[in-house]
């Protein structure tokens, strides 16, 4: 007895025989199934791409006049918009059959197994996988939105604090420091209570100094002044500072046009490497080397380490990792971390531009 379902199905297929049979098993399995039918790639993008109702499945024969194999089938997945789709083919080979679901196919069947139920169960299961996909894809969608709004709003607030700092703070500190200085000056206290004066004020100075690498550790002014670049410039001279490890540095420039999320992210990124680099690698070389052209900014950061194991890099859990992997993510750069046990560890970063603002032109 027909389903009573509905299913709007495109037949991509250049046999009459074998569209002839398929229309047949949809008959016998669905009660009132709409069925539309294109014989070759162009006119099935053409109608993918135009179509006024949205299909649920395709049915796609893998062997075209116009395109054939992996080119169909990323073609045919680039405008399949969410329909499932499902490959119906006279071809046995197992290995492409696997190759074609790894490239998002639902389903991979052969004609010659081919029957009404096996067909039915097919778009039934594809159908339903395809629902759970795309209902899992929204939520990953709305997580990162959340973690991208956590992440701007987290900024922004190390922004506040730094400023807090450096001006509320930083300017009492400097006026404590002048009133010091004026008693002095002034011979406003005895001589016994000069060298007290003067160490208040050398007190006061090392304050002011670590007020402000307090604030530079919260938000470096340098990239909100001057930008990306130099930026990670001075957290590698900061690295190599209090560290002592040896750091270079290579830019090579060509004006990236990044949004202002994404710069910071690039430098949190980096600034989590370092810090991963001070406490575990015990490296006594690291290079940070940055190249941007046109349409992708890549970030090479690399030491002589003792490297990290398989274990570790694969270990979800671990937080600097983990950290670098997630904002990478919120800003579709793809990160990339290879090491070798007493060989050392590079992270390869790569950012597509997108013709946002500019963070190093402003």
């Amino acid at each position: 007895m027909p389903n009573k379902g509905d299913h709007n199905i495109l037949i991509i297929e250049d046999n009459p025989g074998d569209l002839a049979l398929v229309e047949e098993f949809l008959f016998e399995q669905i009660e009132s199934p709409v069925l539309s039918h294109v014989s070759n790639f162009v006119d099935a993008k053409n109608v993918l791409t135009n179509a006024a109702t949205a299909f649920d499945i395709i049915l796609l024969d893998l062997s075209l006049p116009d395109k054939t194999g992996t080119p169909l089938i990323e073609e045919i997945i680039k405008v399949s918009a969410n329909a499932a789709v499902i490959v119906l083919t006279g071809y046995s080979d197992l290995s492409f059959g696997l190759r074609s679901l790894s490239l998002g196919v639902s389903d991979y069947i052969l004609k010659d197994e081919l029957t009404s139920l096996s067909l039915y169960k097919s778009i039934v299961y594809s159908t339903e996988r395809k629902r759970i996909a795309l209902a899992l894809e929204t939520s990953e969608k709305r997580a990162r939105r959340f973690a991208k709004q956590l992440n701007s709003v987290v900024e922004e607030e190390r922004l506040r604090i730094a400023r807090e700092i450096h001006d509320e703070f930083g300017q009492q500190l400097s006026g404590l420091k002048m009133s010091m200085a004026s008693l002095k000056k002034n011979n406003g206290v005895s001589s016994d209570l000069q060298p007290v004066i003067e160490a208040i004020v050398t007190d006061v100075d090392n304050s002011i100094q670590t007020l402000r690498l307090i604030a530079n550790e919260l938000r470096p002014a340098l990239l909100d002044k001057l930008g990306l670049f130099a930026a990670i410039e001075w957290l590698v001279s900061e690295f190599e500072r209090k560290t002592g490890i040896q750091s270079k540095i290579y830019v090579e420039i060509d004006q990236p046009s990044i949004d202002r999320t994404t710069g910071i992210s690039i430098f949190r990124i980096c600034q989590e490497a370092l810090t991963n680099i001070a406490k575990h690698a015990a490296a006594s070389l690291v290079s940070i080397r940055l190249e941007s052209g046109v349409e992708m900014i890549k970030v090479y950061i690399s030491d002589n380490g003792k490297g990290i194991d398989t274990r570790t890099l694969q270990n979800s859990s671990s937080m600097g990792l983990l950290n670098m992997r997630e904002r990478a993510s919120l800003i579709g750069a793809e990160l990339n971390i290879n090491s070798v046990p007493g060989k050392g560890t590079n992270i390869e970063l790569k950012i597509k531009t997108n013709g946002n603002e500019d963070i190093d032109s402003r």
